[in-house]
């Protein structure tokens, strides 16, 4: 029996569905097994533990859900962008044939994409693969927060909200919201306030060490992860941010450079 192969999909354009059933049709005709299943059952459902890879045909959203379900981080996913933006998605649809018969004969590499942990009281909350979003559960009012590591205070500030962000995560939402654009092969966390009252600015902090954050708001406070993970704590909150053990290996081919593909959909005019 051969390797078994897992393929996902976004609902949200006809043609999506179509090409993940042309993936699954040429994995089976080369001898391996294929499984194809919506996101939303993915979600439901989970991926099977037994796969040689992952296949995800969607958007940034459609990745992130999916990784979220991952059984194991050793499982590496070969993204298909049909997103908006896809800055985290790595094959265009006219390449993704070819992507696909490279992964079945082997020719390819995979590229190791930290992650950040966050944990409440010695509780993980979630893993962030772009970013975790601190914030009022009720909009329009402030937050304030300090990050400090070993007892000494590095950063304060009160705004909107304060965006942590993995470098892989930095050309996404914090980047929209004015943080800087940072080469995922360095080891960091990004902080970004979201409208500050303060005179408070984006800083990169090494995660060769675990920070923590206090929030306090004169209402509950929400994490949001990956846009999808959420928590709700009440008015104050101290989060232990650190790298994680989990991580995720994305594929890729030959010398190709996702940092520099993020930047370029950026920096586009």
């Amino acid at each position: 029996m051969g390797s078994r192969y897992f393929i996902t999909y976004s609902l949200k354009k006809t043609v999506i569905a179509e090409k993940a059933r042309e993936i699954e049709e040429l994995i089976k005709r080369r001898g391996f097994i294929a499984d194809v299943m919506r996101l939303d059952e993915v979600v439901e459902n989970g991926i099977p533990a037994d796969i040689e890879a992952l296949i995800v045909l969607g958007g940034d959203g459609t990745l992130l859900k999916s990784i979220s379900r991952l059984p194991r981080p050793s499982i590496p996913v070969l993204t298909i962008n049909y997103g908006r933006g896809g800055y985290l998605m790595n094959v265009e649809p006219e390449d993704s044939i070819e992507a696909v018969m490279e992964v079945l004969e082997g020719r390819y590499i995979v590229e190791k994409a930290l992650m950040l942990s966050f944990k409440v009281e010695g509780r993980k909350i979630g893993n962030a693969l772009n970013e975790a979003y601190i914030s009022p559960v009720v909009p329009g009012k402030v937050i304030e927060y300090t990050v400090e590591r070993r007892n000494n205070i590095l950063y304060s500030g009160v705004g909107d909200a304060l965006i942590i962000s993995t470098p892989l995560g930095s050309t996404a939402y914090a980047f929209s919201a004015g943080g800087p654009a940072v080469d995922n092969l360095l080891e960091s966390a990004v902080l970004v306030p979201v409208c500050p009252l303060t005179n408070t600015r984006p800083v990169v902090l090494s995660i060769s060490e675990n920070f923590t954050v206090t929030f306090q708001s004169n209402f509950d406070i929400q994490v949001l992860i990956d846009g999808h993970i959420q928590s709700i704590f009440g008015r104050e909150v101290k989060i232990d941010v650190g790298r994680s053990e989990d991580y995720v290996l994305f594929i890729k081919f030959g010398e190709y450079d996702s940092f520099a593909r993020r930047l370029q959909k950026r920096f586009k005019p």
